[in-house]
C-alpha cells in the first residue's frame, strides 16, 4: 500500500505572497505560521486592487460583539445610515446568516469559540455615499477571553497581538447592564485593550496621542426604558476612568450606545439558568459608530 509523502518545508509550496496581516511567509492553501491568519481570507485578500484596512471589534465575553458585526453586516449589506457594505468573499456571510437565523428564532447567537481556527472573518468593500469613498475592511469575530488572555500574557495569541497591532480603526464595546450594575471590569477591560494598543504603537513622541480612531460603544442600551441621549456625558460621570484615559491618549476617540431589541424577555430552564430573548428586533446605534470610525481611517 502506498503512503502520501510526508508534507516537510521541503515539498510544501511557498507562496509568493507575504501574509497581508503580519507580513510573514506563507504557503499555499496553508494559514500564516506567524499569525495564523486563515488561507481564505489571504485568498480574498489577494482578489482585490488595492490592500485592505484590518479594524477590530472587540469586547469582554458576554458583551454582545458577535450580535454586534452581525446586525452591522445586515444593515450595510441594505445600505442603512448612509453606508453599503458589499460582501467580498463567501465566508463573510456566515456570520450575518448565523444571527438572522438566531434572531428568526427569538434567540441571541451562540458565544465566540476561544480556538482561533474556529473564529468567522468578515471581508466587506464599504461604500459611501452614492458609491464613493470605497474600502476593503477585514474584521474577525475574536472570543472575548482570547482578548483577555492575550493583554494578560501578551504574545501568547499572535493573531490577536498581530491584529491590534496593525489595525486602522477600532471599536470597544462595552456592556451597559454592567456598568450600570456598578461593575468595574467592563471599564477595566476597556482600559487595558486601550492600552494594550498603545503600548503596540512605539516609536512616537510620549507627547503625541496615539492617532487610531477608537469608538467606545455601550451595547444592551435597549435593555433601558431611557436611550442615553449623551453617551459621552455618561461616559464622564459612570466610568470616569475610562473616558479620562481615552481624552489623554486617543486623538479620536467618539462615544455611542447601540442596541438590537426592540424588546426582551428572559427564559428560565429547570436548572434556574436564565437566558435573554429577543422579542422584536429593532437596531439602534450599530452603523453609526463604524461609520465614524471608517471617516476617520483616511
Amino acid at each position: 500500500m502506498s503512503r502520501s509523502p510526508l508534507l516537510s518545508e521541503y515539498n510544501r509550496q511557498r507562496s509568493d505572497y507575504a501574509c497581508p496581516l503580519c507580513g510573514g511567509h506563507t504557503y499555499e492553501g496553508e494559514p500564516c505560521g506567524s499569525c495564523f491568519l486563515p488561507f481564505k481570507v489571504m485568498e480574498s485578500i489577494r482578489s482585490r486592487p488595492d490592500p485592505p484596512r484590518f479594524v477590530v471589534v472587540l469586547g469582554p465575553t458576554g458583551v454582545g460583539k458577535t450580535v454586534y458585526l452581525g446586525m452591522l453586516l445586515d444593515l450595510l449589506s441594505r445600505g442603512v445610515g448612509g453606508l453599503r457594505g458589499l460582501s467580498r468573499s463567501p465566508y463573510s456571510l456566515s456570520l450575518h446568516r448565523n444571527l438572522i437565523l438566531a434572531l428568526e428564532r427569538q434567540r441571541f447567537p451562540e458565544k465566540t469559540p476561544v480556538e482561533t481556527d474556529r473564529w468567522n472573518w468578515l471581508h466587506c468593500e464599504i461604500l459611501g455615499p452614492r458609491g464613493k469613498g470605497a474600502a476593503d475592511i477585514v474584521t474577525p469575530d475574536v472570543a472575548g477571553e482570547a482578548v483577555m488572555s492575550e493583554m494578560e500574557n501578551p504574545g501568547t495569541n499572535k493573531t490577536i497581538r498581530a491584529l491590534i497591532g496593525r489595525c486602522a480603526g477600532m471599536v470597544v464595546l462595552v456592556d451597559l447592564v454592567e456598568v450600570v450594575a456598578d461593575g468595574q471590569s467592563q471599564e477595566l477591560f476597556a482600559m487595558q485593550l486601550i492600552s494594550y494598543l498603545d503600548a503596540l504603537r512605539p516609536g512616537r513622541k510620549k507627547s503625541r496621542k496615539l492617532e487610531v480612531p477608537v469608538a467606545v460603544v455601550f451595547t444592551k442600551a435597549d435593555l433601558f426604558e431611557e436611550w442615553i441621549s449623551d453617551p459621552e456625558l455618561f461616559a464622564r460621570g459612570n466610568v470616569s476612568s475610562l473616558h479620562a484615559q481615552c481624552q489623554a491618549r486617543l486623538e479620536q476617540c467618539s462615544f455611542y450606545c447601540s442596541g438590537v431589541a426592540g424588546s426582551s424577555a428572559k427564559l428560565v430552564d429547570d436548572s434556574g439558568q436564565e437566558s435573554l430573548v429577543p422579542l422584536r428586533v429593532e437596531p439602534r446605534g450599530i452603523v453609526e459608530p463604524f461609520a465614524w470610525m471608517v471617516s476617520k481611517l483616511g
